[in-house]
């Protein structure tokens, strides 16, 4: 937090989970738990609205639109384009992106149905009576931007579960892109679950198994249940992924960040890397602020790094909050003209002392910052020299570091490639031999099997399509534990023949 002070020293920060009900307060650096909720004037209370509730979509408008007539004409095209209910009253907010069409301008809008958001914000006004800020969740991630986290630079997917929400969000150069959320939240998961397994689970032991294990725990009905499950998530993550390049013309997703309210998820990187074919990483963020707890919602975080940006510049983000603290009565007009008229007497009456006492005031503060000059400037060339030595010693070490980790990891790499093949090593010809006898029992036959370690590519000919088709289900349930992938990218009859052939692809674990 040292790159960033509230513009208020008085000011602390509170921030809201407004589906949880879980409030943290930023002083000093620190965010701490809340256990009740109580409001004070020198607090600044700061909440989201999931994606979930929010309806997201961008309006164009032509370029010459006047900015008094802006509002009332994103708010019409809203009703028409985005299919509101005319007979209900919704809260519209917008900001401006950036136009492919130098006719046009771009707005993206952020609705809600105000009688949904008086009811999500009710729990909380029933504590405290104002609320100063209320942001989407997808545009907290600008935090990471702000704070410099993240370079501003490339496309980033923010992957976030939280108990009531999971939702995709993209930035791209450091600007708020799309979302879209999934209906697979940490509460829908373990409703999913049970029902998978035919009984309703201990929910508690649930979250603490996965929040420990995730994807990687050593029961293995649980892990095959959650991997069933899992291959679900990211199929729809993978359609998201795929309409948003479409949509907004994206070459590639630069880097994926993965996460949850519970913390991160072991074994999620793997199913990023077999669906989605790129590298993630977990979404903890540093952003310079402590906390007592082991792990704290990043969506906490972000909160508390917005809240102080929009005390500073408000104008710069969305705020949907229908219920701000007034202001303090010399904010105010009639307490700005008082303070004037207070001022102008002052003024008047004391200026020829002020005058005089300031000058001598001056005097004194050149006088004493010239010695300070002195013996700072000797402390500040003793600390030079002693950073200087410090950084040598550093680089020293880090190279070191550096040099023993690479023999390390080669090493590493050495032993795990000898294991393999000691352990792990399959014989080809048992493989083959039980993929011939699939083939005989479904009277499918081969011209043409290759094999790359453990991938294996079977050219498949039969007087039937659905027997192929029979033959690959079967390898894919026989062998479910001992594969990671089986395709075939086509069946298609030989016009020279009356037969169907395909090439089989098999990779195994």
């Amino acid at each position: 937090m040292a790159r960033k002070q509230a513009k208020k020293k008085a000011v602390s920060i509170v921030t809201i989970d407004s589906y949880s009900g879980k409030s943290y307060l930023l002083k000093k650096d620190s965010l701490t738990p809340i256990s009740k909720l109580t409001f004070k004037n020198n607090h600044y209370y700061g909440t989201y609205l999931a994606n979930k509730d929010l309806i997201i979509a961008p309006i164009e408008v032509a370029a010459g639109v006047e900015e008094d007539d802006l509002d009332g004409l994103l708010e019409d095209r809203a009703y028409e384009e985005l299919g509101l209910d005319p007979t209900q009253e919704y809260i519209i907010r917008h900001q401006e992106i950036e136009s492919r069409d130098q006719y046009k301008r771009l707005f993206q809008l952020f609705v809600i149905e105000q009688n949904m958001f008086a009811e999500i914000f009710k729990p909380i006004r029933e504590q405290i009576k104002y609320i100063d800020l209320i942001t989407p969740a997808p545009l907290l991630y600008r935090s990471v931007y702000d704070m410099n986290v993240l370079e501003s630079k490339g496309v980033h997917a923010f992957l976030y579960f939280t108990y009531h929400d999971t939702f995709v969000t993209f930035y791209k150069n450091g600007n708020y892109l799309y979302s879209k959320s999934i209906p697979f939240s940490l509460k829908q998961i373990y409703e999913r679950y049970s029902e998978m397994v035919g009984e309703t689970v201990d929910e508690k032991k649930f979250f603490k198994t996965l929040q420990k294990d995730g994807l990687k725990v050593l029961q293995s009905d649980f892990q095959q249940n959650l991997m069933k499950l899992f291959g679900e998530i990211f199929i729809a993550i993978n359609d998201i992924i795929i309409y948003t390049k479409r949509a907004y013309d994206l070459e590639t997703i630069d880097q994926m960040f993965i996460g949850s309210e519970l913390g991160a998820i072991a074994g999620l990187d793997e199913y990023v890397q077999n669906y989605l074919g790129f590298h993630s990483v977990p979404l903890e963020f540093d952003f310079g602020i402590s906390t007592e707890e082991w792990y704290t919602d990043q969506l906490q975080y972000m909160m508390a790094i917005t809240a102080i940006d929009v005390m500073q510049d408000p104008s710069e983000h969305i705020n949907f909050t229908l219920y701000p603290q007034p202001p303090t009565f010399f904010k105010r007009p009639a307490g700005q003209m008082t303070a004037m008229m207070i001022a102008g007497l002052l003024v008047a009456v004391s200026w020829p002392v002020y005058n005089y006492i300031v000058a001598k005031m001056n005097d004194i503060q050149t006088l004493k910052m010239e010695k300070e000059n002195a013996v700072l400037s000797q402390e500040v060339n003793k600390y030079k020299q002693i950073i200087k030595l410090k950084t040598d010693e550093k680089d020293q070490v880090s190279a070191t570091i550096k040099d023993i980790s690479n023999r390390f990891v080669a090493k590493e790499k050495t032993l795990r490639s000898v294991y393999n093949k000691k352990v792990h090593y399959r014989l080809k010809s048992d493989q083959l031999t039980s993929f011939s006898n699939d083939l005989t029992d479904f009277d499918v036959q081969t011209n043409l099997i290759e094999s790359d370690m453990d991938s294996y590519r079977i050219t498949l000919i039969s007087p039937s399509d659905k027997k192929i088709t029979q033959l690959i289900k079967r390898i894919s349930e026989k062998y479910y534990n001992d594969i990671k992938l089986v395709d075939i990218k086509m069946i298609e009859k030989d016009n020279n023949s009356t037969f169907y052939q395909g090439v089989l692809r098999v990779d195994l674990r």
